[in-house]
């Protein structure tokens, strides 16, 4: 701290300059190596075998004029180089002898980080999209927010205990080695991204439409900076650990209303027919085949009231994979 004046030694709000007090730079990593197995393993798991998967419905639907499947695969590539921020500013290392892709914020960034992007930035929030432009109530709003955390939460619980990478230092709701602060943030920006295509979609035609490729880095930026802001300073300033707990636990609950809000600006009245969705119909919609999908999606226009009231065509632009 610089002692120039009064001011200076007078001001409780100054401490030392350099790093922030609790970031350990990325050459001490907090981890040994990991294995090449374990490195080629959480590759496919963080994304690359989502991605794989659904390339060929993208180009597929490119061809038939559905260009939205290719724009937020491209999206959640860019939206990838938000992540060297992320990781100083939430205290992660990654295993020293992963294969890097880039370097920024002194932090290098490994291969694996791309695709896994581009399955939760891109198509993960594609999904957000499909249900909030079909009709969501505000349960299903929650009920993504729910799908989303739970995936984070499973894909990073297997990366860490993999020891591909860690979050060190004091960690707030940590259990396997994974702090679910990070789930309600991520899972928030998914959510976030589904609604800014919502909105967009149906108002931008044509080459204009290649404007949403920005929408997983607004998405995830704006999340992370509105409604994860309070537990970012605190985790990277010298406050007691109670008050770092408590601004977690603020965030979190922000996070919260953030999605009620997002419900409140574009979402469906609770009294207005919807589609049914449950939490457990979500997951299954996205895994299961084309026909049993269809069956499942008229059950859920059924039980919504969907077939008696006149609606809208649905937005299914194009079928999920």
């Amino acid at each position: 701290m610089s002692a120039t004046s009064w001011w200076n030694e007078w001001n409780p709000l100054l401490g030392e300059e350099g790093y922030p007090p609790n970031v350990i730079p990325s050459d001490q990593p907090a981890l040994d190596p990991a294995s090449g197995g374990a490195e080629i393993a959480f590759f496919f798991i963080a994304g690359a075998a989502v991605v794989l998967f659904a390339l060929p419905w993208a180009i597929r639907s490119a061809r038939q004029g559905h260009w939205l499947p290719i724009i937020v695969i491209v999206g959640g590539f860019i939206c990838s180089f938000e992540e060297a921020m992320l990781d100083m500013l939430g205290h992660l290392h990654w295993a020293p002898n992963l294969q890097m892709v880039y370097t920024n914020f002194g932090v290098s960034v490994p291969l694996l980080i791309p695709l896994c992007y581009v399955a939760f930035l891109g198509l993960m929030s594609y999904f957000c999209y499909f249900v909030i432009s079909n009709g969501a109530k505000r349960k299903h709003y929650f009920m993504l927010f729910a799908m989303g955390g739970i995936l984070d939460a499973v894909m990073e619980t297997i990366g860490i205990n993999l020891g591909v990478y860690t979050y060190y230092g004091i960690q707030p709701f940590e259990f396997l080695g994974f702090p679910y602060w990070w789930a309600f943030i991520n899972s928030a920006s998914f959510v976030a991204v589904g609604s800014i295509l919502a909105y967009g979609v149906p108002r931008l035609k044509g080459g204009r439409k290649w404007l949403l490729v920005m929408a997983p880095s607004y998405g995830m930026a704006a999340t992370y900076f509105t409604v994860g802001w309070i537990h970012l300073i605190a985790h990277n300033s010298g406050m007691p650990e109670a008050l770092r707990w408590i601004a977690a636990a603020m965030m979190m609950v922000e996070a919260c209303f953030f999605i009620a809000l997002l419900h409140y600006l574009q979402g469906v009245k609770d009294d207005e027919p919807a589609l049914a969705w449950t939490l457990p119909r979500m997951f299954r919609y996205v895994a299961v085949p084309g026909r049993s999908r269809d069956e499942l999606w008229a059950t859920m226009r059924r039980e919504g009231g969907l077939d008696v009231v006149p609606t809208p065509a649905p937005v299914r632009e194009p079928a999920l994979v």
